[in-house]
């Protein structure tokens, strides 16, 4: 069902809070290879999420992962944790200064950190460091600082982690086997207006063996959802550009067509969807907030258009849930998933374990059909 098709049912207005479901790529050679993948692939994996809960993810004992945030430190917990794996490095373009992780993530990951490695690191990149007023030993002594935390399960995985590295290409060999992810090292440069620290090539290479490479980029928006881009970033959705009377100092939220420079009024986007990945989760969530308040107002008529609905919103659901069983879609329904997650829970109690999701959509439609039958 595209976008154009809901809004032509006569809905009040249409929000796309969808988050950021593109992904990012570098465009490599090589990253085609069986054993790259991208970060949140991986994430929906190991969260059960289908149906990449049910795909296999065919990771080697030395994966490397390119990035250095949260993410980054997230897929880091689960290869340490979870996979066991004998060794995961994570590589940053720039320095220790620039890390993107926070402390909490970085915290549950630093039981696995190899610390005498970090240390041959860090003097290996000082000298830059110190050519733009950076204090590398102070930045130690903070990457060091929960080198004795324990990890949440034995492991023993080494972590590590290289800077000033930029990825140029993935090493496969003939058999299309990962064999390492070649890097070109980079020099720091000094901050700019805006306090981001610059980096340029230096035309040497370096190549970090590996079986396995992960994208830890960030993700971007989803362009086949059928709204208009910004003319100054394919990663954002166009939304109105000038203040209105209504909160004249925040972004704005609904979305916006720069061909014909008028607003699509009553469709809005929000969060990761707005702006793809900008910042942590609970970001996203307040942006969602915020987009909230211009919603409402254009629902209140605060705005020089608004809604104009001439059918009642149970005739507006009906058509729509109509409209997926003549396509043979199973409709669920806020009820249902709620219930799902109540069936959930009992099952984590009978096995004894702290959470259980069903890891299949088969799974999840028969635990549902089994509740109507009962009901």
């Amino acid at each position: 069902m595209t976008l154009d098709e809901v809004r032509q049912l006569g809905f009040d207005a249409v929000v796309v809070a969808v988050g950021a479901q593109g992904t990012k790529w570098l465009g490599l050679p090589g990253e085609e290879a069986k054993a790259c993948f991208h970060a949140k692939d991986l994430v929906y994996h190991y969260n059960v999420l289908p149906p990449f809960s049910e795909q296999p993810f065919a990771i080697g004992r030395h994966p490397v992962v390119v990035g250095l945030g949260n993410v980054s430190m997230d897929i880091v917990h689960w290869l340490a944790c979870e996979k066991k794996v004998a060794s995961v490095s994570a590589v940053a373009r720039r320095g220790p200064g620039e890390r993107k992780f926070t402390k909490k993530e970085y915290k549950l990951v630093s039981g696995a950190l190899d610390a005498d490695d970090l240390r041959r690191e860090m003097e290996a990149v000082s000298p830059q460091m110190r050519s733009i007023g950076q204090d590398p030993e102070a930045e130690l002594k903070q990457l060091l600082r929960y080198a004795e935390e324990p990890l949440e399960t034995e492991s023993e995985t080494a972590f590590r982690m290289r800077f000033l590295r930029s990825p140029v290409c993935v090493e496969v060999d003939d058999d299309g086997q990962v064999t390492g992810l070649t890097c070109e090292k980079t020099k720091l440069l000094p901050p700019d207006d805006s306090g981001r620290v610059g980096i340029e090539g230096l035309d040497e290479f370096e190549t970090i063996p590996c079986d396995t490479v992960i994208f830890a980029i960030g993700d971007s928006i989803e362009p086949s959802l059928g709204l208009p881009l910004s003319p100054e970033s394919v990663n954002h959705f166009a939304t109105v550009p000038q203040p209105w009377d209504a909160h004249p100092e925040r972004p704005r939220y609904m979305v916006y067509d720069p061909v014909t420079e008028e607003p699509m009024w009553g469709v809005f986007v929000v969060g990761w969807a707005r702006k793809a990945s900008d910042g942590l989760v609970g970001k996203a969530r307040a942006d969602a907030v915020q987009g909230c308040d211009e919603i409402l107002s254009y629902l209140k008529g605060e705005f020089p258009e608004g809604p104009s609905r001439d059918r009642s919103i149970e005739e507006l659901l009906k058509e729509l849930e109509e409209r997926f069983l003549s396509r043979e879609l199973r409709v669920v329904d806020y009820d249902e998933i709620a219930a799902l997650t109540r069936m959930e829970e009992v099952e984590a109690q009978r096995l004894g374990v702290p959470e259980f999701k069903f890891g299949s959509q088969a799974e999840i439609l028969r635990q549902l059909d089994t509740l109507d039958a009962g009901a």
